[in-house]
């Protein structure tokens, strides 16, 4: 699609299987990585994007380059500090998302890699604070990822 070419996609993960498998169906844009909150932020700074498709769950990074606060993670589920680590870890794309936002980004159009369809008031919630979020299942389409994009850059 043509509206795509030359667009710069920042793709923040903690694996390859998004920016694979954009790369793959969905040509067009200029591809860039990164693999957690400091990345994504040295990437916007030095690279820039005009869009961001930001996966939800940061399971297989280390966990100093998980961002948020863990002993506060970790006070919220009963002390547990493997709870509050699990967390951080399933949510990293919120705290990820906040970072952005906070650095100075927040207008940037963001696809969250996440199924909102059963937390409508989280997605609510968030939508409100965040106008040119957008959101997509592990399993759309490349014909829902081109819309979504899409939708996102006309917001």
């Amino acid at each position: 699609m043509e509206r795509l070419n030359g667009l710069r996609v920042l793709v923040v993960e903690d694996g390859d299987e998004y920016y694979d498998s954009l790369t793959r169906f969905v040509p067009g844009p200029r591809y860039l990585r990164a693999d957690g909150a400091a990345a994504a932020l040295a990437t916007l700074q030095k690279d820039g994007a005009d869009l961001v498709y930001l996966d939800m769950r940061f399971d297989r990074i280390p966990r100093a380059k998980l961002i948020g606060d863990h002993a506060a993670a970790a006070r919220a589920h009963n002390g547990d500090p493997k709870r509050g680590w699990r967390y951080l870890q399933n949510h990293q794309g919120l705290f990820i998302l906040n970072a952005l936002a906070d650095a100075g980004h927040g207008q940037l159009p963001v696809v969250l890699s996440y199924d909102f369809q059963r937390e409508p008031a989280r997605w609510k919630a968030l939508s409100s604070r965040y106008p040119r979020l957008r959101w997509l299942t592990d399993t759309a389409t490349p014909t829902q990822i081109r819309h979504t994009i899409l939708s996102a850059l006309d917001s």
